[in-house]
């Protein structure tokens, strides 16, 4: 009897520890969030539910049309979205006047506060991809913002 308690002793204590290191690796890999506003419809919409892929964009660069996460500080939010416009090698342009190449880790993203429309964002200053709009399960998507 002893020999099985501790036998599911030691399974309840592997268990626990699977959990752990489960739930401390997909904090890290992943974020969640909550569209505030339209500014991104149709993709995204007012009170839709996002998951945030950290990771990937350390390896595979960002998609003209995808949405991603920046973290800013001080941004009441907590994060802000941007759409991707360009990526490394592209053209950044303003008012149809070629201004510069954008480097190996640098993205053109959307951005109206700017002169010319766009922002060029270090791959480090992008915290990650909107990869899923989890909730309402009625617009349930995998990637939103990319034209499939």
């Amino acid at each position: 009897m002893s020999r099985i308690r501790g036998d599911l002793a030691r399974a309840a204590l592997a268990l626990l520890a699977a959990f752990a290191v489960t739930t401390a690796s997909v904090s890290f890999l992943f974020s969640r969030g909550l569209v505030i506003g339209d500014f991104m419809a149709p993709a995204l919409l007012d009170g839709d539910a996002i998951v945030v892929d950290r990771a990937s964009g350390q390896f595979i660069d960002y998609r003209p049309g995808e949405i991603v996460s920046l973290q800013i500080p001080g941004e009441p939010r907590g994060r802000i979205l941007k759409r991707v416009r360009g990526g490394p090698g592209d053209p950044v342009l303003a008012s149809g006047t070629m201004l510069r190449t954008l480097g190996p880790d640098e993205f053109a993203v959307d951005d109206e506060l700017a002169h010319h429309g766009h922002s060029v964002l270090g791959r480090d200053e992008i915290e990650g991809r909107v990869l899923l709009r989890a909730w309402p399960l009625s617009r349930l998507k995998w990637r939103p913002g990319l034209e499939q």
